[in-house]
């Protein structure tokens, strides 16, 4: 059965069942985002006089206003540059830019199925309660004997934390309030619809159900339990609320709105979409979004800084790399990716060194998904992707906040890197320990989410907030040899020499995140590969082979970003390997790096009082990690060639495979020697390949 799973998995994939469609096609808007100061009246003056009309300020960001030109079309392709230069003639106007209506997708599949009720009624009488097998894979009574596989949430719920106090945002579609199992718990101040410009968040209804992933993810993290319905929330003692705003036209300005919505009420966003995962694109938030984050951080929760939690992506079949994401690799958010029931990692997710931890989600064929709520008062067994992975890591922050509310948003990822799990995960590859000591993998960041770990070591008796955060910047000044020349088959390395900005007031002795700024011109972007190495010898992979990113635009001033090395003092040389292992005519230059490391002066006093401790060892099996890359590269190919349908190609149809939606039919000739002849396998992974793919053909399982 192990061929059925993953032809399964690319019948999905050629169908569109991902949900990674666009919510809107890019085009420029006859918007304008401009920077005045003064106060709103002066705004107003100011868009009078040029002939437009002032929208009002963009979400709480002072200064900052949105200018609408209602004599220019609301959509097109070319951008107003004449208009655009008009506006900063303008001495009262200190920026601006045209606003761009950008492509976001939701990270999670379509799939219809919804759960019949029927009862359980050991623990909450909600009919899926016993089907939430990521917060309950053991029962109570058998928790002191078995080790838990689970995210420990119900060691919390047995303290009596259930995440009062907390309140959560979902960023998404809209929010259907009025659900059974959502209602008691609905936060209409955490709730605005930026579409339509109202407070209710309530979602469009259609006939294809487009609009339910917010309901879905709202559910997760705080369903009402021992109601008789549906499943149980995270925290199902939070307050929930949501902004619609992916059913439209987003923009920079919007995106501002949304992340900054409220903030000094709201405790944690979670946002479930982002660029395109397709494997080429590069892009994350504007100068607006960036403005937003930066001040929520600052000034959300009484300034002790807002909780952003983010699905890392679903692009891993297209080989994308999610530090290729700059929501992701922000250091404001909390990068969240998938494991499946059976403990492994997902084909879609993505491998990088900003995904901060891992929460469950759906898996291949035949492997259980996440419940939650759905449209129409209805209920799912069906949330799946990296989009179910982000609520459930909010839900588990929600219950840490109830448990410390004093915590700040960098003791919050502290935590999260001190206590999750690697044990669940540990038969995977690609768990490397870091100089600190602590395990890291680039699929699963520091490990499984743990909520009994992270509310027991949060416990304010013997917490004490993390020291004041420095930044040390390290300019290109350090580094030897710049600019580089690079080509195919050939690497370079850059060394970087750093005293931690030792002897300054900006000194830092524990790093926490560590970002390499790219400047660097290339005619195949996708054939580059970036790995930073710490002085003490940590490896993160930066950047990895994208086969769909044919862009000649190189990269500029593109902020990479790692946790890798969590904890290690950054005094030394800093080593970054650049490298193309193509067989293409490409060439290039390295033209700028810069290292900014951010840390502390200090150590924190938990790294010290109380040391990180693995009960197990989770060393991986790096050959395992290179035959996992080699299924992932022949079934993403293996999709576009063999199932293209193109004019030379005529399917056997002696062998058939159906799926919900079409009937298949794969040439088995034609499948063998495609992975005989597959350039970018190594025998030994062409030996498995077609163990796993033709003898299972063959013998018709």
């Amino acid at each position: 059965m192990k061929i059925l799973a993953y032809l399964t998995t690319i019948l999905l994939l050629k169908y569109g069942v991902l949900t990674d469609a666009a919510y809107n096609d890019e085009h420029f808007t006859n918007e304008w985002a401009v920077e005045i100061h003064g106060g709103p009246e002066v705004a107003d003056i100011v868009a009078r006089d040029l002939g437009y009309v002032n929208r009002g300020q963009i979400g709480n960001l002072e200064n900052f206003y949105l200018l609408e030109h209602s004599r220019y079309p609301s959509r097109t392709k070319r951008e107003a540059r004449h208009i655009t230069k008009r506006l900063s003639e303008d001495e009262r106007v200190h920026w601006v830019e045209q606003q761009y209506a950008r492509l976001r997708v939701k990270r999670d599949f379509i799939d219809e199925e919804f759960l019949d009720e029927k009862r359980s009624n050991e623990d909450w009488n909600d009919p899926k309660w016993k089907q939430q097998w990521y917060l309950y894979d053991v029962s109570r009574d058998e928790r002191e004997t078995v080790k838990t596989m689970d995210h420990n949430v119900v060691g919390v719920w047995d303290k009596g934390i259930t995440g009062k106090g907390s309140v959560v945002s979902i960023l998404d579609d809209g929010l259907e309030w009025n659900n059974t199992d959502i209602w008691a718990n609905y936060d209409p101040y955490a709730s605005y619809d930026l579409n339509d410009n109202d407070a209710d968040p309530f979602p469009r209804y259609d006939s294809t159900n487009e609009n339910k992933h917010g309901t879905r993810c709202g559910g997760e993290v705080a369903m009402v339990a021992d109601n008789g319905f549906c499943g149980v929330g995270v925290a199902y003692g939070a307050k929930i609320g949501g902004v619609r705003m992916l059913d439209g036209r987003v923009t920079d300005s919007l995106e501002a709105k949304a992340i900054s919505f409220n903030c000094t009420h709201i405790d944690i966003y979670s946002a479930s979409w982002g660029p395109n995962d397709d494997g080429k694109t590069v892009e994350g938030p504007g100068k607006l979004a960036t403005a937003a984050f930066e001040n929520c951080i600052k000034n959300g929760r009484g300034g002790k800084g807002v909780i952003y939690s983010w699905a890392s992506g679903n692009g891993g079949s297209r080989g994308d790399n999610c530090d290729c994401d700059g929501y992701t690799g922000s250091i404001y958010t909390l990068s969240i990716s998938s494991a499946s029931q059976k403990r492994g990692s997902p084909w879609y997710t993505e491998k990088c060194a900003s995904s901060m931890a891992t929460a469950y989600s759906s898996g291949s064929f035949g492997e259980k998904k996440i419940v939650s709520t759905d449209l129409h008062n209805k209920c799912t067994d069906s949330h799946t992707g990296t989009s179910a992975s982000a609520p459930i890591a909010a839900g588990i922050f929600a219950l840490v906040l109830e448990a410390n509310p004093d915590l700040t948003w960098r003791d919050m990822q502290h935590l999260v890197a001190h206590t999750s799990q690697c044990y669940p995960l540990k038969d995977n590859p690609g768990w490397k320990k870091n100089g600190a000591g602590l395990w890291v993998n680039t699929r699963f960041g520091f490990g499984l989410l743990d909520a009994l770990n992270m509310v027991e070591a949060a416990n304010p008796a013997t917490w004490k907030n993390v020291p004041a955060k420095h930044i040390c910047e390290v300019t290109s000044k350090n580094a030897k040899g710049l600019p580089k020349k690079i080509s195919s088959g050939h690497e370079v390395i850059v060394e970087i020499e750093t005293t931690g900005c030792e002897g300054q007031n900006n000194s830092i002795k524990y790093l926490e995140h560590v970002q390499v700024q790219v400047s660097m011109d290339y005619t195949t972007r996708g054939d580059l590969e970036i790995y930073l190495i710490s002085p003490i010898g940590t490896e993160a992979m930066l950047l990895s082979k994208r086969n769909a990113d044919k862009s000649t635009k190189g990269f500029s001033q593109w902020p990479f970003m790692s946790v890798h090395t969590w904890g290690e003092d950054p005094k030394g040389v800093w080593k970054l390997r650049i490298l193309d292992n193509s067989v293409d005519n490409n060439a290039g230059h390295v033209n700028d790096i810069r290292l900014v490391l951010h840390g502390t002066q200090t150590i924190p006093e938990y790294a010290t009082e109380y040391p990180r401790k693995y009960t197990n060892d989770c060393e991986s099996n790096d050959f395992e990690e290179d035959i996992r890359e080699g299924f992932l590269i022949a079934l993403d190919k293996l999709k576009e060639d063999l199932m293209g349908y193109g004019p030379e190609y005529t399917p056997d149809p002696s062998i058939d495979v159906l799926n919900a939606r079409n009937q298949v039919s794969l040439d088995l000739p034609a499948l063998k020697a495609y992975i005989e002849n597959h350039e970018l396998l190594r025998e030994e992974q062409k030996s498995e390949l077609l163990n796993y793919f033709i003898s299972d053909l063959e013998d018709g399982k």
